[in-house]
């Protein structure tokens, strides 16, 4: 690293004299341009940065800019792109080394080819200074909201309802709907302990991965931080944390920095701190100071029973909070069941499910999706952040996991090992994970899942409430496949597997309304009576499957009645239709359907109508387009005829 730091003290000394600017070809220059810009894009991806990377990326840019004319170069101003990108990613000492020394560079070797210009440079200088006081402010918006949210989530953490487990009080914790008076009773014991001890500032820390986060505090200091965080990786309270002993300091000489909960000098003469232990583990801190007279032994003696105090309250709290808690939780889960239970249509169901049960486990995201095994594929079917209808492979993610193991996976930190939540190419996720399997007899149906910011932040009592959560919505799921299969029966016809005639005019009806073009078909098997008459109406039965199957995916098909079939092309203009009705005329020609050994041979006849050139209702629609399949049959019939061409020879 030394060696790289002399040769750019070197390089900069050569910029500075001018040395290096030239006019060369903009082509050579274009091509270093790309260099620079590559670098900038790694540079910005890269989560740790050294100051050599941000040396190294000013020596590319000057040197660009220095080769193509320096002040006069059309590459000046990417300066201005690149120094808030030094500016967010460096400290502030860096960035203003890293800006000092191009405005320098430039300065200098401007003077000594005597192309100086005043307004270049002093604009540069000022971009320097206001990328500074703009990055500085969108980097302390940044902490403050971090820090907001690691208190936030550790006073949770400290506040949140116990769980029992053979008798012992289990500090698993849960985020809650917290209840407004619950600090009440902390703040009046920390007055409390503040008047006995006629103390300066009194406060109570909770304890979570190497952080004392302030949870409730009492001071008469206007330096006091009442949104205090503290690193405990080492110093004074991790030795207290660590050794689980209190400390009294008599005569306190440190800064009062060193505390953690001032914001500037305060002259502390003495403190007491003590670990406030639940079930013998740390959960959190209790601190006193005074300005006046030091502790005493026999007041230490005393601020040991008051910590005790802080333990038994905390746990008292816990407990009524758990109460409140299951009361508020049981209630909204057999709320949700009885709402499960009154729903027909599945995406009904999924909707309520997905938007009652979010609120209830106050957790960010929630989704649902069906499951395809014979496909291995899943398919999302409602969720606050992924798009409906997103397929996914079960060999992919965490959530196709639980579908192959058949039963719930949690995950507390996704981070670890780079955990795909559904399928590969989506955003890297951080966080916890909690999937459950909804079960039918003998199948998975589907995958109801949980996700949080937060690390650690499910536990068992999620998992039993997903259960019953899955086990409510697996009978609702079921009861609305078979609402579905009973409302399908209802309107397909029984033999071809096609819209029959009455569902398919409330669909067409709904085309219309749309008001977007489509057009119809109508067509109906030339000859069918001989057909019947020759071969016997199973071979008919034959000849009308294999036309149900033909056409069964090709835009909205009907049996309208008989051997007669409809069609609605959506969004489709007349060639298309034309197009389609040919393709489908020219199949049926070359085909044959097969019964008891024997080939039948058969035809179409085809009418077209087009929505809304021929006609602006339903009802018109269809007749214009059964008086052009009429042509059709009486012309000869394994023919198409457009109602359009019927019109212009009636004109």
């Amino acid at each position: 690293m030394i060696f790289f730091y002399i040769t750019t003290l070197i390089y900069a000394i050569i910029s500075a004299r001018g040395i290096l600017q030239h006019n060369i070809d903009i082509r050579f220059g274009y091509a270093l341009l790309c260099v620079v810009i590559l670098y900038f894009v790694l540079y910005t991806l890269r989560k740790k940065i050294h100051l050599y990377y941000t040396f190294f990326g000013g020596i590319i840019l000057n040197l660009l800019i220095q080769l193509t004319g320096g002040l006069k170069s059309p590459f000046f101003l990417l300066y201005f792109p690149a120094l808030p990108i030094v500016g967010y990613k460096e400290d502030q000492r860096h960035y203003w080394l890293f800006a000092g020394i191009l405005c320098l560079m430039e300065l200098t070797s401007s003077i000594f080819k005597k192309q100086f210009n005043p307004f270049s440079i002093i604009f540069f200088a000022i971009t320097v200074i206001i990328t500074a006081i703009i990055i500085d402010k969108i980097i302390k918006r940044e902490e403050k909201l971090k820090k907001s949210l690691t208190r936030y989530e550790a006073r949770d953490y400290f506040f949140g309802p116990a769980n029992f487990e053979a008798k012992d009080l289990i500090t698993a914790i849960k985020d809650i709907d917290r209840h407004p008076g619950i600090e009440r009773p902390l703040l009046f014991y920390v007055k409390f302990v503040h008047s006995i001890f006629n103390s300066h500032t009194t406060a109570i820390f909770s304890y979570n991965e190497d952080k004392l986060i302030l949870v409730q505090g009492f001071s008469y200091s206007e330096l006091f931080i009442p949104d205090s965080v503290i690193n405990v990786e080492r110093g004074l309270y991790r030795q207290i944390i660590s050794e689980r002993k209190s400390v009294l300091i008599k005569e306190f000489v440190q800064n009062s920095d060193e505390l953690g909960y001032y914001r500037g000098d305060v002259r502390i003469n003495s403190v007491m701190i003590a670990p406030v232990l639940i079930l013998d583990r740390v959960e959190g801190i209790f601190v006193v100071d005074r300005k006046g007279d030091s502790f005493s032994d026999e007041e230490k003696v005393l601020f040991d029973e008051a910590t005790k105090g802080v333990g038994f309250l905390i746990s008292m709290l816990r407990l009524y909070e758990k109460e409140r808690y299951e009361s508020k939780y049981l209630s909204s889960i057999a709320e949700l069941a009885r709402r499960l239970q009154r729903g027909l249509e599945l995406k009904t169901i999924v909707n309520d499910t997905v938007r009652s049960f979010k609120t209830v486990l106050n957790c960010d995201e929630l989704s649902i999706a069906s499951v395809d095994e014979l496909n291995n594929q899943g398919t999302v079917l409602e969720s606050t952040y992924l798009k409906e209808n997103t397929k996914f492979g079960l060999d992919e993610g965490l959530v196709g996991l639980v579908v192959r193991h058949r039963n719930y996976i949690m995950k507390e930190d996704l981070s670890e090992g780079n955990l795909i939540v559904l399928k590969k190419g989506e955003k890297k996720s951080r966080g916890s994970f909690l999937g459950v399997p909804v079960k039918g007899d003998n199948e998975v149906l589907g995958v109801i899942w949980l996700e949080d910011h937060r690390r650690k932040r499910f536990g068992e009592e999620d998992v039993e409430a997903l259960h019953i959560l899955a086990s409510q919505l697996t009978l609702a799921w079921q009861r609305a496949m078979l609402y579905e299969r009973v409302k399908e029966l209802s309107i397909r016809d029984g033999l071809t597997g096609l819209y029959n005639h009455r569902h398919f005019q409330e669909l067409l009806e709904q085309e219309v309304k749309k008001q977007k073009e489509f057009v119809l078909l109508l067509f109906d098997i030339d000859y069918f009576k001989k057909i019947n008459d020759t071969y016997g109406h199973q071979a008919g039965d034959e000849v009308l499957k294999f036309i149900g199957r033909l056409i069964s995916h090709t835009g909205i098909a009907g049996r309208y009645g008989g051997e007669e079939f409809a069609i609605i092309l959506p969004n489709s203009n007349l060639k298309k239709g034309v197009e389609i009705a040919v393709r489908l005329k020219d199949h049926i020609n070359k085909s044959e359907v097969i019964f008891n050994q024997v080939k039948i041979k058969f035809t179409i006849s085809v009418g077209i109508a087009h929505y809304p050139k021929d006609a602006k209702t339903r009802i018109d629609l269809i007749e214009q387009a059964d008086r052009a399949l009429y042509s059709a049959k009486e012309s000869g019939r394994n023919k198409i005829v457009v109602a359009k061409s019927l019109n212009e020879k009636n004109k």
